[in-house]
């Protein structure tokens, strides 16, 4: 039996819960008093990406990449991107979005990134993935989260729906919707969240939802997948406004979602009876290891036609071009980077040239290469998390005080020699930042808002 703990539910969620599930209601409420289960999962974009500190004996039967156990966020396979913190139950969505390597895929409701990164994984570097978040905060949040996992195929937007309708009609293969939500199925994970419960509340974010959802239905292509998720119990949230949606949008089809142990149908009861929304899936904690959650998968109908792209290109200049060169020539084995361009004095490997994302707060498109500054090139940590070791001329690997003494932002005295200026540094086995080597020493270029 898992630990209690004390999460205080208003009488009027009791109430509202009673009437909806009878007597099952006392052992959700018992449920959501209990530890929840954590879990993390790998990040197949890694060199010898199953090398972790963590074990691997509980994987997690719906996820190929997902187990069962705790991890530090400060310990290096946290650091270079090798593993990150997902509940198991959010690890079951980018499975059922199931993205294919040359599709376009739009994430509307993105931040902090675990359903984002955890598609990127399952695309290989391939496509195309758009990457939503409509508050500038959590976008950034977002963004870094990208970079740690080594994405070069994303671009990171901060964006309303509404703003990306126009341009983007018709335009996604797939599109998630893991829709911001009242939160009622991570109340044991967040407890303080509670607080601001109220039907009112509920209310409001189904509202919110539906004007998301029309928007994700503009942008989707026809014969598009759609998949519409929330971490809430809420009928209003979920059956409600999927039975609405599906009467408002009449080319969407709810089509099935395999089903492991511990998942359930949807309710149709709770959705005006529409009895399509058995093909839903339900997660309760008190029939399943993990949160709650709630996912419905649609297919619009109709064949696709073909999307015109209009492409920009902000080179940089053949001198520009030439920094760039040099440092490949000098610090990198043979490798080939297409599809390079400019922002401000940064250089990125682009994911998209299409004008559409012109008009739009982008924050990341593709991979940032590095900084153009006087006369020369300087890489960035997200190009290192992207690479991988046979990439580079030289690597060193750091001991245990050498890697606290770096990423506390100081200097590493070591006793080897480099022909090259700019190196990878390792620990345990894995890269996490450059290394800036002169005279038997390893100037700390490590980002300041990430050392610790």
């Amino acid at each position: 039996m898992k630990d209690l703990m004390r999460v205080n539910l208003s009488e009027e969620f009791k109430a509202k819960y009673t009437k909806l599930l009878g007597d099952r209601a006392d052992n959700l409420f018992k449920a959501i008093e209990t530890e929840s289960q954590n879990s993390f999962r790998l990040n197949p974009l890694k060199n010898n990406y199953q090398n972790v500190q963590y074990s691997l004996d509980k994987p997690i039967d719906y996820s190929k990449i997902g187990y069962f156990g705790d991890i530090d966020g400060n310990s290096i396979d946290h650091i270079s991107g090798y593993v990150y913190s997902q509940e198991p139950s959010a690890m079951y969505v980018a499975e059922v979005v199931n993205p294919k390597a040359d599709e376009k895929i739009l994430d509307l409701c993105a931040a902090p990134g675990s359903k984002t990164t955890y598609l990127a994984s399952i695309m290989d570097s391939q496509g195309l993935l758009v990457s939503n978040e409509i508050n500038n905060k959590r976008a950034r949040v977002l963004s870094s989260n990208v970079e740690r996992m080594g994405i070069k195929n994303a671009v990171v937007i901060n964006n309303s729906p509404k703003d990306l309708e126009d341009g983007f009609e018709g335009y996604f293969d797939r599109i998630l919707v893991d829709a911001p939500c009242s939160g009622e199925g991570m109340f044991r994970k967040d407890p303080d969240s509670v607080q601001y419960w109220s039907p009112e509340y509920v209310e409001q974010c189904a509202n919110r939802q539906k004007h998301i959802l029309d928007s994700a239905f503009k942008m989707l292509k026809d014969g598009g997948t759609l998949v519409y998720s929330t971490c809430t119990f809420s009928p209003e949230e979920n059956e409600e406004n999927i039975a609405e949606f599906v009467k408002r949008h009449q080319e969407m089809e709810i089509v099935p979602i395999k089903k492991y142990p511990g998942m359930e149908d949807g309710r149709p009861e709770w959705g005006y009876d529409n009895q399509d929304l058995k093909k839903a899936l339900r997660m309760f904690p008190d029939q399943f290891e993990g949160e709650g959650h709630f996912i419905c998968k649609m297919i619009k109908s109709g064949i696709a036609g073909t999307t015109k792209v209009r492409t920009f290109r902000n080179q940089p200049t053949k001198v520009e071009m030439s920094y760039l060169d040099k440092f490949i020539k000098q610090n990198l084995s043979e490798i080939d980077l297409t599809a390079i361009f400019k922002v401000k004095e940064d250089l990125y490997q682009a994911a998209t040239f299409d004008t559409r994302f012109k008009k739009l707060h982008v924050l990341r498109n593709g991979l940032k290469l590095g900084e153009l500054k006087k006369n020369r090139f300087e890489p960035s940590i997200s190009w290192m998390l992207e690479l991988k070791p046979n990439d580079l001329k030289s690597v060193y690997e750091l001991d245990d005080d050498q890697f606290a003494k770096y990423l506390h932002g100081e200097s590493v005295m070591i006793d080897q020699d480099f022909s090259n200026k700019w190196i990878g540094l390792s620990y345990q086995g894995k890269l996490f930042s450059w290394g800036r080597y002169s005279n038997k020493q390893i100037k700390n270029v490590y980002p300041k808002g990430l050392r610790k």
